[in-house]
Parts: C-alpha cells; sequence; structure tokens
C-alpha cells in the first residue's frame, strides 16, 4: 500500500471506531508506541487521524479472569505500524491485569483472532470489525475454529465446557455496534476510503 493509501486506511479506521464509541466501547489513538505507553498527546481530531497508529481500546464485557471470577471490562493495544497492513493483521495485546482467562489472550502474547478472520479476508476487513471479534472472544462466542483448538489456555476451555457447555458467558449480550453508513445505510456520506463491502464478508 502506498504512503498516502495507508493515510487514508488510517483515516478510515479512526473514523469507524469513532463511531462506535459508547456505553460498550471506547479508545484513545494515537502516534507513537511511547505517546500511547504515557497516555499522551492523543489523536482526536479528524484532520490529524491519518497519523493515527497506535490504540488504546477498552471494551466493557464481563469475561473470565480466573475459575468462577469476572472482570468488567478489559483494556487492549492496537498497533497498525506492521508490514503489509491492512494485508496482515495489526498486533494486538492485552493492557489490562489481569488477563482475561481464556485460550485467546496470554499476558505478553498477542490475542489469538485467529487468521480466518482477519488474514484469509485479504484486507477487507475493518478495525471496527476487530473490536466485535474482540468483544466475541472475550464473551466466548468465537465461531468456526472448531473442537479441539486449545490455544492459550487449556484449562480455561475445560471450565467452560464443564459449566458452560459450549455457550457464550453471556448469551444476551450486546456487542458494539459497526456505524451504520459502514453498513449501507444513508446515515453519513460514503468514506474517501472503502475498504469494506458488507455483503461480501456475509457470505
Amino acid at each position: 500500500m502506498k504512503p498516502a493509501e495507508l493515510v487514508e486506511r488510517r483515516r478510515f479506521d479512526h473514523r469507524v471506531v469513532s463511531g462506535m464509541s459508547g456505553d460498550l466501547f471506547d479508545f484513545a489513538a494515537y502516534r507513537t508506541s511511547a505517546d500511547l505507553q504515557a497516555s499522551r498527546d492523543p489523536v482526536v481530531t479528524t484532520e490529524d487521524a491519518g497519523e493515527a497508529s497506535k490504540y488504546r481500546m477498552t471494551l466493557r464485557v464481563p469475561t473470565l479472569i480466573a475459575a468462577g471470577e469476572f472482570r468488567a471490562e478489559t483494556v487492549f493495544g492496537v498497533d497498525l505500524d506492521v508490514r503489509d497492513y491492512p494485508l496482515a493483521e495489526p498486533l494486538t495485546w492485552v493492557i489490562s491485569d489481569p488477563v482475561p482467562w481464556s485460550p485467546h489472550f496470554q499476558k505478553g502474547s498477542p490475542i489469538c483472532i485467529g487468521a480466518e478472520f482477519w488474514t484469509a479476508r485479504k484486507g477487507h476487513v475493518t478495525l471496527g470489525d476487530l473490536v466485535v471479534h474482540v468483544a466475541r472472544l472475550l464473551n466466548w462466542d468465537e465461531k468456526g475454529r472448531g473442537g479441539g483448538y486449545v490455544g492459550w489456555n487449556g484449562e480455561a476451555i475445560k471450565y467452560h465446557a464443564a459449566h458452560y457447555r459450549g455457550r457464550p458467558l453471556n448469551p444476551g449480550l450486546r456487542y458494539p455496534a459497526l456505524p451504520a453508513w459502514l453498513l449501507g445505510a444513508p446515515a453519513e456520506p460514503a468514506p474517501a476510503f472503502e475498504i469494506v463491502e458488507r455483503r461480501r464478508l456475509d457470505r
């Protein structure tokens, strides 16, 4: 992707997650890893959104942190500065402590989002889709891995199988919603950078 296209993609990503912010999800965007670590100089304007490549994201999705013990929210980081983004998945990691007790999360390791979620889509996936996907992972509501998956935490899988029998932790949980304009509703003008076609992703 050319530098100018990457700037537009970053601006697009920022616009998508900005349209999702609310009670269930919030974020702060930064230009550098040092700024993210220090929570300083966030990107807050549309004009500067093309410079945003690091995100601190907060999901208010109750999730297990130990057998029978829940935490109300999880904070995770996202770094878009990876080679071949958006064809390659962004770097992700958990910031909050303790780390969710799940096969997809481990302290000091990337979130196991699954190649079938990002890489297989060949760039036709948004940062907002990633937010919803991580929310589903926190709620043990992932589709498509199949039996036998162990990931980072086999003990958590055994506990979930015994107590939830394959069901989500909270079956009726609402997830952060993608912006209406991304889904095709005529709420706002079309973005300058078109990255996703919802009909293709939903097949």
